[in-house]
């Protein structure tokens, strides 16, 4: 249990040095090979925060006449966990092989892996205010829009931060993976997540 704490202070702390521009943010991710796999140990400390997320969108699903029958099922909540962990990795892969970039590759995937657990943690806050009756369906609406600003803010300062690139190339480069991902979400179902 220590070790799992260790490990997610760790990443917790590198991601919001990264995002608060501290010069020496890197020192707290292992971009090791072992790094790389254990980064994706996050995943599963980030499953409370998604169970959260779907229990509570769940909820507001309910309470809303036009999308009582839109509730999110097991099965889809477990792709749509699975398309978060599974598919930037792949794509982070593709993009760099694109680019001719010789490092960076395993970086990436591992600060993106800790900002994603952020960002999980972050949006169950946003969507356990709503269920708890403390934010109505518009301070829900613009709560969320302020998130996936900030989500596109840390994709942006994860590919700039560990891609060695200029900023506006890192910014296109980020957003090549939230489209894929938009375009998966809105395939999958209706209801957020990532």
């Amino acid at each position: 249990m220590r070790a799992a704490l260790a490990e997610i202070r760790a990443g917790v702390t590198g991601v919001y040095a990264m995002l608060a521009f501290q010069p020496d943010w890197q020192r707290h991710f292992d971009v090791s090979v072992d790094g790389f796999v254990n980064s994706f140990k996050a995943a599963l400390y980030a499953l409370p925060a998604f169970i959260l997320i779907m229990l509570s969108a769940n909820h507001f699903l309910a309470g809303e006449a036009n999308a009582a029958d839109a509730r999110v099922g097991l099965g889809e909540a477990v792709l749509q966990y699975a398309r978060i962990w599974l598919v930037f990795p792949v794509l982070a892969f593709v993009i760099v092989k694109l680019l001719g970039l010789k490092t960076g590759f395993s970086a990436w995937v591992v600060v993106h892996n800790w900002a994603v657990f952020v960002l999980l943690h972050v949006q169950a806050l946003i969507w356990v205010l709503n269920a708890a009756g403390i934010a109505n369906a518009q301070v829900l609406a613009t709560l969320i829009a302020f998130y996936q600003i900030a989500r596109l803010f840390v994709h942006w300062r994860v590919a700039a931060g560990t891609l060695d690139m200029p900023w506006g190339l890192a910014a296109g480069v980020a957003c090549i993976p939230l489209v894929v991902d938009a375009l998966l979400v809105y395939g999958f179902s209706t209801t957020p997540a990532g």
